[in-house]
Formats: structure tokens, C-alpha cells, sequence
């Protein structure tokens, strides 16, 4: 397939084309920065497109990006700002613009990455089926963009797949997370990690599997609308970070119950891979 991935230089958007590339399709690539672009590794390997979100043209981005069977949308900023309001008044309208304009000039094929944050608070297993509530302005301005692509679906023979991402535990380039924030401590020689209690149950994925998943699920067209992109499995977080020291054999302690639990995530969630599993064991 030839497929367009959007966000191309950030830390994900390259574990994706690597992935992209090992199973052998052509890809075109996309982001507002060239010049960062050209440092990746596999630059000489893609058809690179310049083109900022943030000054949108009425120019065919189909033929632009020559017409690409599928799109991967991973483009997003203030990624770690969930709460910052340019999500809903700023943001959210540049990607139904850029989307709009693909699709009706023809694009066929989408598949675009939100966040398991669109569920709200709900507590324990969440299932795709279950209504959102989010509360923030990050998974708010998902969620919207993920209503007007559905109304677009109504209208058009568009294949349509949206990733609900949940916990990522490992190294995604210029992200902080979890993991990042604990070996950063370690690199630093600290002999603590100040935390939360630590009694959360959380689902994880690293970075490659999330890219695997990404994959997989953009090169199939079998199963579409919302699937959950999550191990399926609930693990109780200080347990899993006290098996991560261990098994590294890193010398940090957990500073348990320094920081408050944080008021926009539920104590107890995880994700069904009912629906990811009709597709990983097609």
C-alpha cells in the first residue's frame, strides 16, 4: 500500500514508518518541519511533503500528497498539555480542515490515533462501545474530531478506523512519560523517584507495539470505527514500575505518595482487546 503518515518526524510517527517500511509499503511522509525531517534515518527511503497544519491551503492535498491509498494521522501538538484550551479553540479546527480536504478531494482510507482520555473517568474494563465523556481539552477536541468523521463517513465509502491509544510505558523521541521521567531519575543518580501512591491499575504498551498495532489496523479495512489500542491486561502501577527496577536491576526507591493521584484520570482502568484481537488474529 501507499500510505501517508501524518506527523511524520515526531517520536511515534517515526516508530510507525519503520514499521511501515519493514513490511515493505511505500510511504509518503508528511510534517511542517523539513529540515527535521531530514535528519531521520529513513529519510532517503520516503517521499517527504512539507505542509503545516497551521496554514492550511485550498490547494488538492490529494494530489498534493500524490494520492495516497490510506492516511495514518498521528499529527498533534501540545501533546503534553492536556488541559491547555488551544486544543478546542485552535487545533481541533486545522485537522478538520486538512482532513476535510483529503477526503473530498478522495481519500478513501483513514486511520487516526486518539487517546483512551476520551472515556473520562469511567472506572475498570472500557469497551468501545461505551459512551465518551471527556473532560479535558485534548481528548474534548479528539472526541469532536472523531464525530465529524463520522458524519463525513455517513457520506462518503470512507474507511474509517480510530485508535484509542491507553498507557505507553517506554522511549518515544521529544515525549515525556512515565518511563521517561523514572530513567531520566536514574541517569541522574537519584536514589528516589517521587510519585504518586501508586495503587492505580493501568494498561501499558511500549512504543514498537503501539506501532505495530498502528500498523496493522491502518492495513486492514475488514474492521473499522473505534478500537482500543491497549494490552487488555490491568496492572496495579507500583507494582509494574517495582518489577521494571528489578528486572533492570536499577537502584532507585519509589518516593510513594509524594504527588497527589491526578484529578483527570479514574483509579482503575484498562482496556478490552476483544475487537484489536478480531483483527491481530485475522
Amino acid at each position: 500500500m501507499k500510505i501517508l503518515v501524518s506527523g511524520a518526524s515526531g517520536g511515534l510517527g517515526q516508530i510507525v514508518i519503520e514499521q511501515l517500511l519493514k513490511e515493505g509499503h511505500i510511504v509518503l511522509a508528511t510534517s511542517r518541519n523539513v529540515e527535521k525531517a531530514k535528519q531521520l534515518p529513513f529519510y532517503n527511503k520516503i517521499e517527504y511533503f512539507q505542509y503545516d497544519l497551521a496554514n492550511p491551503t485550498e490547494e488538492n492535498l490529494f494530489d498534493f500528497f500524490n494520492q495516497p491509498d490510506a492516511l495514518i494521522h498521528l499529527a498533534w501538538d501540545k501533546l503534553n498539555e492536556y488541559k491547555n484550551e488551544t486544543h478546542l479553540s485552535t487545533i481541533l479546527p486545522q485537522h478538520q480542515l486538512f482532513l476535510d480536504n483529503l477526503f473530498s478531494n478522495g481519500l478513501k482510507d483513514i486511520t487516526v490515533i486518539g487517546t483512551c482520555y476520551e472515556y473520562g473517568l469511567k472506572e475498570g474494563e472500557l469497551e468501545e462501545n461505551m459512551p465518551s465523556s471527556p473532560i479535558m481539552p485534548y481528548p474534548q477536541a479528539k472526541n469532536l474530531l472523531r464525530e465529524h468523521l463520522q458524519e463525513l463517513q455517513k457520506e462518503t465509502k470512507l474507511n474509517f478506523k480510530w485508535l484509542r491509544v491507553f498507557y505507553v510505558f517506554g522511549a518515544i523521541r521529544e515525549r515525556k512519560n512515565l518511563y521517561t521521567l523514572i530513567t531520566d531519575a536514574i541517569k541522574r543518580g537519584d536514589t528516589s523517584f517521587n510519585m504518586s501512591g501508586g495503587e492505580q491499575i493501568r494498561d501499558f504498551l511500549s512504543p514498537r507495539e503501539i506501532a505495530t498495532i498502528i500498523v496493522k489496523v491502518a492495513t486492514q479495512n475488514k474492521v473499522e470505527g473505534l478500537i482500543n489500542c491497549c494490552s487488555g491486561k490491568a496492572v496495579q502501577l507500583k507494582t509494574y514500575l517495582q518489577d521494571f527496577l528489578r528486572i533492570n536491576q536499577y537502584n532507585i526507591e519509589l518516593n510513594l505518595g509524594f504527588y497527589p493521584y491526578p484529578d483527570y484520570e479514574p483509579m482503575e482502568t484498562w482496556g478490552s482487546i476483544k475487537k484489536l484481537n478480531t483483527i491481530l488474529k485475522a
